[in-house]
């Protein structure tokens, strides 16, 4: 581990991003003491108020805030490695259950320091249980494994009672094989957490871990989709949040299979239902929101509620491009999330900034223009604000903010050329280019390693537990998955027609 025997430092750079809201700054630092940052401004001015701190920096690196990733699954290994190719969401969530199982806190500790590595300092985690029975184990696991590398977490366990294949079970049953039918009973929605039991767990995971006062973990509550809950399940969640001061975040019109449920389903887009029921709100939000009704932006805009993009994500599920530059433009809070299936299984978050601002600028010379800053911003205080809230001092370099910052070489992205910031960096940067990580105060990354565990040894464990794996039984399942998905598919064709 890094040792600090200083309780004061100064952190400074050529270059700095002190925030989205202003140009970029020369020869920039702050000085942090304790977890805080306590003054922020010129490197000389700095040095000049505090002459006997000790100082680490440099003119070649770019210093920024810490990335905040809005949402994500801490899968550790990317699906593909398990033979589990992209397909449409609704056929690919049905190959998941072919996935070999791993030990939540090493898959937490794993997918926390490929994120730390990439500059994220906070991460959402919707978390896909292994076994619903034991989702309170596994939610300690995991948050354990997060707070061990040094992230911060807001935690967020799911809850389903509806649609747990299809989105018209009963017309999806009759049209499966017998022998098939009876593959999908034991992943019927009643074959998870009651509302009370899923409700208690919450309760009992915020009351020990949610953070109020360093925000190193917050407790969410997780509705897993609009389609996949009832009215009462959500309005229950929201509820929840309000009474504990805290989120709620779903996944909502991720595909245009899930923009038609809707409409089959109440004659109107899933935002006017949601909204007329009580949903909407501050508290809430939404990953992905691909096929969003454009009419619909202004709505949550007005109401306050948060979107998470996951431009890699929706490109390999098959979801399609979200309209980001318009729902900017349209006053909605955005953020960014890896969704655990970046375009090269890396979890490279800077480079997901980079797909998000690329794809967000569409055809047409009517189109909204999206900016370095904007992305910028949703990848700090955007992420921020839909991710742990409104107001917690995060997401800048400024006096009061909690210490979450980010060393770059910016001379190596430079290369031969100059370039300017946030344009050069969001064009080039990867992961490959972040050398120091602050999370709270600590370095939790220094010279692009980890310095509060051993990397080594959790890959060995994740290694260990990947042989001992049963491939017999995983290929079984795999099988009977592939059966289901013919069928699967062949349902959403028809929905295609209409």
């Amino acid at each position: 581990m890094l040792e600090n025997p200083h309780p004061q430092q100064i952190i400074w750079a050529g270059t700095a991003l002190p925030n989205p809201h202003v140009p970029a700054q020369s020869n920039f630092g702050v000085c942090v003491e304790g977890n805080r940052i306590v003054a922020a401004g010129s490197h000389q001015e700095l040095t000049d108020r505090y002459p006997d701190t000790p100082q680490k920096g440099g003119d070649h690196l770019l210093l920024m805030p810490a990335l905040v990733n809005s949402h994500d699954h801490g899968r550790a290994i990317g699906t593909g490695s398990f033979g589990i190719a992209d397909d449409l969401l609704e056929i690919w969530l049905l190959q998941l259950g072919a996935q070999p199982t791993l030990d939540p806190y090493l898959a937490a500790a794993f997918d926390g320091l490929q994120l730390l590595k990439s500059g994220v300092g906070t991460v959402s985690h919707s978390h896909n249980p292994r076994n619903w029975q034991t989702l309170e184990t596994e939610a300690d696991q995991t948050i354990q494994g997060y707070r061990d590398v040094g992230i911060r977490v807001a935690f967020h366990p799911p809850i389903v009672d509806q649609n747990p294949i299809a989105y018209d079970p009963e017309v999806f049953h009759r049209h499966l094989p017998a022998n098939l039918r009876s593959l999908i009973e034991p992943t019927d929605a009643s074959s998870v957490l009651s509302t009370k039991d899923y409700f208690c767990l919450c309760r009992n995971l915020y009351n020990r871990f949610h953070d109020d006062q360093q925000h190193t973990v917050q407790i969410h509550v997780s509705p897993a989709g609009g389609q996949w809950c009832s009215d009462p399940l959500l309005l229950e969640a929201v509820d929840f949040a309000q009474q504990h001061q805290t989120r709620v975040q779903m996944h909502l019109l991720e595909t245009c299979y899930q923009q038609q449920y809707a409409y089959r389903r109440w004659g109107k887009s899933f935002v006017q239902h949601l909204d007329e029921i009580g949903v909407l709100g501050p508290w809430l939000t939404c990953a992905h929101m691909v096929w969003v009704d454009e009419a619909d932006l202004a709505r949550l805009a007005e109401r306050g509620v948060g979107v998470a993009h996951n431009p890699s994500s929706n490109l390999r599920l098959r979801s399609g491009i979200a309209p980001i530059a318009v729902m900017n433009q349209a006053g909605i809070n955005l953020g960014i999330g890896l969704d655990g299936h970046g375009l090269d299984d890396d979890q490279d978050y800077l480079r997901e900034m980079r797909l998000a601002w690329t794809l967000g600028n569409q055809p047409r010379a009517s189109s909204p223009n999206l900016e370095a800053q904007t992305i910028w911003q949703m990848g700090t205080v955007g992420g921020r604000r839909i991710t742990l809230g409104e107001d917690i001092p995060l997401g800048c370099l400024a006096k009061n903010e909690m210490a979450d910052l980010v060393l770059v070489d910016w001379a190596a992205i430079q290369g031969m050329w100059p370039l300017s910031a946030p344009d050069g960096l969001l064009r080039r940067a990867t992961r490959q280019h972040v050398k120091h990580v602050m999370v709270n105060g600590d370095w939790v990354i220094w010279d692009g390693q980890s310095s509060q565990v051993n990397e080594g040894e959790i890959i060995d464990r994740l290694q260990e537990q990947l042989r001992q794996q049963n491939i017999a039984e995983l290929e079984g399942q795999a099988k009977d998955n592939r059966s289901l998905a013919h069928y699967l598919r062949s349902f959403y064709a028809e929905w295609d027609n209409h």
